[in-house]
């Protein structure tokens, strides 16, 4: 058989063709080769003197899949490595320690041994998985320290989005920008949420301190009532979400300020929202909404949450801060102050005053020259010529200077009663167009140094055409804030917030009321307002119960020094001089209440009513000496704290007509609500009566040859609960009574009653002025000749294109036949019940008095 044949163990050899070891059966040829060779390294291992090593690394390495191998074993392990794309966020000291660190023991791996596995991503959050290529240990590696309490970076990037004025838009564009991944929208959402939360608590808190700081400077000043809480002085305004442009007042969100008027610091902010994105898209598909943290709070038009907001922090005040807004500051633009004295946040006996704002008086009186100045006819009819409006121009900021000037002067008067201040500042701003149209003849000394100049008079030429008619009645508007003006104080420090609060919502060019946004904003740009750049040290201790990093310190430090850098200028260094923008301030109007939310209690008993009713009329006397001194002190009439706080209580003659001739059988609820809880401040007419009222009173002197003094309030000496303001006294036993209608601003009076514009009077013979004795103004006048013991009154009808007036006596029988009977009967009887037992207040309808 040859010698390839052996027998006893025969195998035959070299007789077939060995087979061909296919792909798959290498593969697990190698499989158990590697497995055999690690069952022979953990046998060696286990039977080894020192095998401490393989016990350390079970109990050094945390949660890993150990794998031991040999040198050769490395080879076996074929994973895929995870590839990256872009940039990350890292804590770069934390991340280079946590590669330091790594070390496993028995084989001496460190880092240069690991490829990555993996990235988990959670919003800016990273984890980056690494697998050893010899022991085969996993290694998690974080962009920042996943145990520490501090400001994670997730919260640290939307806080950063807010303070910048963006939201998730723009932060997803930045992060493509930068080629780097953002988070999803649902966890960007989520972190706003718990930033919100933190923002809010920060505000308050601020809110809070500055309230203490204002009160122990109120109680240093003595400002204090009876009970010995502090009154102060607070400045206000409100903002929207979106530019009006002043004619679309439709925003979806507003916010609303109260500033201390000493620290300049917020004392109060309220958030008004109309809109729920998630409200909205349930209301749509007609389901029911998720729970879900909701901001919508206003269902009434935008063009009244400022009034409510401001509302809302006078009443809180005393819980608050335990603090009386008794003066508010701001500007003419909303009704703020009609809903506080509906609301009567104090108490019937704290009236809040309304100080406007000097800067909006001024601008307005302003813009109103500059539209005077582009009218070709004056209010008479005359054509102007264009050299006159010209002059006009050119000299508004003269007259501006002048009343400024004037202001400056009186206050540093400290010698002369402040009424006495407030009536020489008044006269001064009468003359100050005379004075810079070139007429000294009753310029002050201290107001005056071109008498002996020799400067041409330009008002007799505009008295000619009737621009100096349309220049008075301007005036006549400023001059009803001659009080406001004497205080010479302004809103800056709420227009203030508004500007930093723009910056925090993107200038109002972003879209933030959808989901709370706006409300986060508002809050974060309180503490930018009250502690500036502090606030990112103080939000980092409010979330991480420590400071900040070095960074967020160095820059805290540079906008401080920056800060104070900029105070020094202003104080030291000369004012810039900049050109000022034109600014246009139009009013604007609420369109009611917000609904009440009083509870309701029952009515007083009668004889409970019968007794406060004798109470109250006791607290109405006033002595004949305290009647003529409650008039000297009120003769600036709405500007007097006074003349709001004793007119109220009282029927004033206005009214008289009204309430006269109301029948026996007529409700006196809607009268007596429109007397104490109307909102009506004024319209077009009534303010055209005030601009020319000053005007008229001036050429009705003239004509009578007489002096008109400011009238104050008088009170009847008999009947204390009737009193009067009339528009101005002659001598000690005359009235004036001015009426200047807006619809006969085109005519002349004569014309106006001709043809039945003025309904109140006809012309008898010689065209003399006779008032109807059954119309209401013929009542308020002999109401105000019975109240203040006069013997005529002069009733004057002015147009711009000429005056009429009436003398007229008062009629002590038709006092007492016709008008005191009634009035007794309707406030003894209907309003007085109101005042003392209100049913409005509580919700329910007013007593009719039948």
């Amino acid at each position: 058989m040859g010698k390839d044949w052996h027998f006893g163990k025969k195998c035959r050899r070299k007789l077939f063709v060995p087979k061909k070891k296919l792909k798959h059966n290498l593969a697990n040829l190698n499989t158990k080769k590697c497995e055999s060779a690690t069952d022979d390294y953990q046998q060696n291992v286990a039977t080894s003197p020192d095998n401490t090593t393989a016990k350390n690394i079970d109990t050094n390495i945390e949660a890993h899949q150990l794998v031991y191998s040999t040198p050769g074993l490395s080879r076996c392990i074929s994973e895929k490595t995870c590839e990256l794309n872009g940039r990350r966020l890292i804590d770069i000291q934390f991340f280079i320690t946590s590669i330091q660190s790594i070390r496993h023991k028995g084989f001496d791996c460190s880092f240069r041994d690991l490829h990555l596995v993996n990235e988990t991503r959670n919003g800016f959050i990273s984890k980056f998985v690494f697998k050893c290529n010899n022991c085969g240990i996993n290694e998690n590696i974080h962009n920042e320290d996943p145990k520490t309490n501090d400001l994670n970076i997730n919260m640290a990037m939307v806080t950063a989005m807010v303070n910048v004025g963006q939201g998730f838009s723009q932060m997803d564009e930045i992060c493509a920008t930068l080629n780097m991944p953002n988070m999803c929208n649902r966890t960007y959402q989520n972190v706003h949420n718990d930033v919100y939360q933190h923002m809010y608590d920060l505000a308050w808190n601020e809110m809070a301190a500055a309230g203490k700081e204002e009160a122990k400077l109120a109680i240093e000043k003595g400002e204090v009532d009876l009970q010995g809480r502090p009154k102060i002085a607070v400045i206000t305004d409100g903002a929207w979400s979106k530019r009006s442009y002043k004619r679309n007042y439709n925003a979806s969100s507003g916010v609303a300020c109260i500033v201390g008027q000493r620290t300049k610091k917020i004392l109060f902010i309220g958030i008004r929202n109309k809109y729920c994105c998630i409200c909205h898209r349930s209301s749509t598909l007609g389901i029911e909404s998720k729970d879900h943290l909701c901001f919508k709070n206003w269902n009434s038009p935008s063009t009244a949450m400022e009034a409510d907001i401001i509302v809302e922090g006078f009443k809180n005040s005393l819980d608050m801060h335990n603090l009386i807004y008794n003066r508010m500051i701001g500007d003419g633009d909303s009704n703020v102050i009609k809903r506080l004295r509906l609301a009567k946040p104090y108490g019937p006996d704290i009236v809040i005053k309304k100080i406007e704002c000097s800067n909006h008086i001024l601008r307005n009186y302003i813009n109103k020259l500059h539209e005077l100045s582009k009218k070709k006819k004056s209010s008479k009819g005359e054509s102007v010529p264009g050299c006159m409006r010209n002059l006009l121009v050119s000299r508004v900021e003269r007259l501006r200077a002048a009343v400024i000037k004037a202001v400056k002067y009186r206050k540093q008067q400290n010698y002369i009663s402040y009424e006495d201040s407030v009536k020489m500042l008044k006269k001064d701003i009468v003359n100050s167009p005379n004075h810079v149209f070139g007429d000294h003849e009753n310029c002050s000394d201290y107001f005056c140094t071109r008498k002996d100049l020799g400067e041409e008079n330009y008002v007799p030429d505009m008295k000619r055409v009737g621009l100096w008619d349309d220049i008075g009645s301007i005036r006549s508007a400023l001059t009803y804030h001659t009080e406001s003006l004497m205080f010479n104080l302004n809103n800056n420090a709420a227009e203030n917030y508004n500007s930093i609060l723009a910056k925090f919502v993107g200038g109002k060019r972003v879209n933030l009321y959808l989901r709370g946004s706006y409300e986060l904003r508002c809050n974060a740009a309180v503490t930018a307002y009250n502690v500036g750049a502090n606030r990112l040290s103080l939000f980092h201790k409010q979330v991480a119960q420590k400071s900040p990093g070095l960074f967020t310190k160095r820059y805290i430090k540079k906008s401080m020094q920056l800060s104070d850098s900029r105070r020094r200028c202003k104080l030291f260094a000369p004012a810039a001089q900049r050109l000022k923008t034109k600014i246009l301030v139009g009013p604007d109007e609420n369109y009611g209440a917000v609904e009440p939310d009083l509870d309701s209690y029952p009515d007083l008993s009668l004889s409970e009513l019968n007794d406060k009713k004798i109470l109250y009329l006791n607290t109405l006397k006033l002595t004949k000496e305290e009647i003529i001194a409650l008039e000297k002190s009120t003769k600036r009439q709405h500007e007097c704290e006074d003349w709001h706080r004793e007119r109220k209580k009282r029927l004033t003659a206005s009214v008289f007509g009204k309430i006269c001739k109301l029948r026996k059988t007529t409700s006196r609820a809607k009268t007596i609500e429109a007397l104490l809880y109307g909102t009506f401040q004024g319209n077009l007419a009534t303010k055209y009566g005030v601009e020319h009222e000053e005007v008229a009173k001036e050429q009705l002197a003239n004509i009578l040859g007489v002096n008109i003094e400011p009238s104050g309030l008088y009170v009847d000496s008999e009947q204390f609960y009737l009193a009067a303001s009339p528009d101005g006294l002659i001598g000690d036993d005359g009235l004036v009574e001015i009426k200047c209608p807006s619809s006969a601003k085109s005519v002349f009076p004569e014309e106006a009653i001709e043809n039945k514009i003025i309904k109140c009077c006809v012309l008898k013979n010689n065209n003399t002025l006779h008032l109807k004795k059954n119309d209401n103004y013929y009542y308020q006048i002999q109401g105000a000749l019975h109240i203040s013991r006069r013997d005529y009154c002069y009733f004057c009808i002015l147009t711009p294109k000429g005056i009429l007036y009436e003398k007229i006596f008062r009629d002590d029988n038709f006092w007492v036949n016709s008008m005191k009977p009634q009035l007794s009967s309707f406030y003894i009887n209907s309003m007085i019940l109101e005042l003392i037992d209100s049913r409005y207040d509580r919700g329910l309808p007013i007593r009719d008095g039948l």
